[in-house]
């Protein structure tokens, strides 16, 4: 039986993916507000500066920078604790459910960060971070209650 056959791992890998490819697209995100704004992390990086120019900030570029960077806080928790969840053979319905939330959760969060919505990107983050805690929680009462 291939592990895909599972419905729990096929949620996972499904979700996962989708949540991976949005964290990758984040840093072609960034180097497009970069070039947009020609505000660059690197005097060397824009072909119109000098050596020693030091380099511009804008806000544009730094609230990509800083989704993205809540991605990598996020995203990895969530990969590692699927991953561990599914080794409980947890419920494929609980399990696809809390897969399917988090990465929903996610896309709206960068949707919402990257147009300055609040308080509905708060909730977004919460919302994922309480996906995390509750397969955390789910993995160590599995281990401890056997």
């Amino acid at each position: 039986m291939s592990l895909l056959e599972n419905e729990a791992v096929r949620s996972f890998v499904t979700w996962g993916t989708v949540c991976v490819v949005k964290m990758l697209a984040m840093g072609p995100l960034t180097a497009r507000q970069r070039f947009k704004t020609m505000v660059f992390a690197n005097p060397e990086d824009n072909p119109g500066s000098k050596k020693h120019d030091a380099p511009a900030v804008s806000e544009n570029v730094e609230r990509v920078r800083r989704c993205h960077l809540n991605d990598l806080e996020n995203i990895p928790a969530f990969l590692a604790l699927g991953a561990m969840l599914l080794v409980t053979n947890p419920s494929a319905t609980i399990a696809i459910w809390h897969f399917r939330i988090f990465a929903v959760s996610r896309l709206l969060h960068t949707v919402c960060y990257l147009n300055g919505i609040q308080p509905f990107r708060a909730l977004c983050y919460m919302v994922g971070t309480s996906v995390n805690l509750s397969m955390a929680g789910q993995i160590l009462y599995c281990i401890f209650a056997n």
